[in-house]
């Protein structure tokens, strides 16, 4: 399997090199504490939500919008990361990452301003990008015979990142008695990574230059297949960030304790790590793959449904199982990214155009939801259209067949 999270995806690694600078131990403790803050700056804002809206008076739509910044921010970035990491150097740039990061925590603890948040999730959408788009080359090419090992460590790390940050929030929030310092308190994973990083490479070149670099002009925009793969990744990425923004603020306004709702939202993410291990690198080899993506989809949408007509219906297992689904078709897409590529450069054309294209339209669905919201006042239709939206992937799976390739 292709190191990957929700915002790359590395082909397979060319023949062995020898690794140049820290140790197979070191380099992938240092990936592990990176990946540890890929998702905490975005599953921690969504548990204090109601907390933030009663001191600001935001509507839905606004406060959507801090969901939507750092995922237009991964997109628009998948085009730039590679030219960034030829001109400043792939040390540097997570050097950069973890430090935006870190400014983008600590902002969030200045509650007298809360428009500093917009800052914070501009800060934390780039920190996220650039670390998440240049770490899987440098493990390529420093770890070729860890890949493997490196996947699992990234990719559960990084949901664990999820996790934590949606289950702790609230319990950390409620002992320092401010919702801002808790959101702040997510500077100091940042702040270990960048120290350990700093570490981990004091012996590699600043400019460490990755070894190719694309034109947009060459990216597949004219393959069908390329666009079949990159819809059914935006159709699920659209509801995947629907739900980060929206599914623990929708428990606490229906009768849940904040507390709660992060715990149920950390149920949410725990289920993504599971999929993410036991489905991640089955897509080669699953014989009725067509079959099981059109399961997990309508599993997605059921337990939608379920959330948005019936939430007190057993929660923890219909949280565990839209966790699963919507987790595990996502991370056996990522593995068609390499499958349907003819070699490494093919492989980074697919995938810059793939996450292009599904952040930048998956960035809308926080605040079109939010509008949803505001109109409305009814969770059952936020979660209903949310429902029909992950329904239309099924008429883009049936394109995902073997044997076929982007050029």
């Amino acid at each position: 399997m292709s190191l990957g999270d929700k915002n790359h995806v590395v082909p397979t690694p060319p023949k062995a090199t020898k690794t140049r600078n820290a140790s197979q131990g070191v380099l992938l403790v240092a990936v592990v504490l990176v990946a540890l803050n890929l998702r905490a700056a975005l599953s921690s804002l969504p548990t204090v939500i109601t907390d933030i809206q009663a001191t600001t008076g935001w509507s839905d739509a606004t406060l959507g919008i801090l969901t939507t910044i750092p995922v237009l921010c991964m997109g628009i970035l998948a085009l730039t990361v590679p030219a960034l990491a030829l001109h400043l150097g792939r040390k540097l740039l997570v050097v950069i990452a973890m430090g935006s990061l870190v400014i983008a925590m600590l902002l969030r603890a200045i509650e007298a301003a809360p428009a500093l948040l917009f800052l914070s999730a501009f800060l934390a959408g780039l920190g996220i990008a650039l670390s998440a788009g240049v770490i899987p080359s440098i493990v390529r090419d420093q770890l070729p015979h860890a890949l493997g090992k490196a996947t699992a460590l990234w990719t559960s790390a990084m949901m664990a990142s999820a996790a934590l940050g949606a289950a702790l929030t609230v319990p950390i929030a409620l002992w320092l008695g401010s919702w801002s310092l808790a959101l702040a308190v997510w500077a100091l994973p940042a702040i270990i990574a960048l120290l350990f990083w700093l570490f981990a490479e004091r012996n590699s070149p600043n400019h460490d230059r990755p070894p190719t670099v694309f034109s947009l002009r060459t990216l597949p925009w004219r393959s069908s297949l390329a666009w079949a793969l990159t819809l059914n990744m935006t159709i699920n990425s659209i509801v995947f960030y629907i739900t980060i923004a929206w599914l623990a603020p929708s428990y606490v306004e229906r009768g849940w304790s904040q507390e709660e709702a992060g715990w149920l939202f950390g149920i949410f993410t725990v289920a993504q790590v599971g999929a993410a291990l036991l489905l991640g690198g089955l897509s080669a080899r699953l014989k009725y793959r067509r079959s099981v993506f059109s399961i997990a989809i309508m599993c997605t949408a059921a337990a939608l449904v379920t959330i948005g007509y019936a939430p007190t219906f057993q929660p923890w297992l219909i949280l565990l199982i839209f966790g699963f689904s919507i987790s595990g078709s996502f991370a056996m897409m990522l593995g068609l990214l390499s499958e349907y590529s003819t070699g490494p450069l093919s492989a980074a054309r697919l995938t810059a155009m793939g996450f292009f294209i599904t952040y930048s339209v998956a960035a809308m669905g926080p605040f079109f939801s939010g509008v949803l919201l505001d109109t409305f006042k009814s969770w059952t239709i936020v979660f209903s259209v949310v429902a029909v939206i992950a329904l239309t992937q099924l008429f883009f799976v049936r394109r995902l067949r073997r044997n076929v390739a982007v050029d």
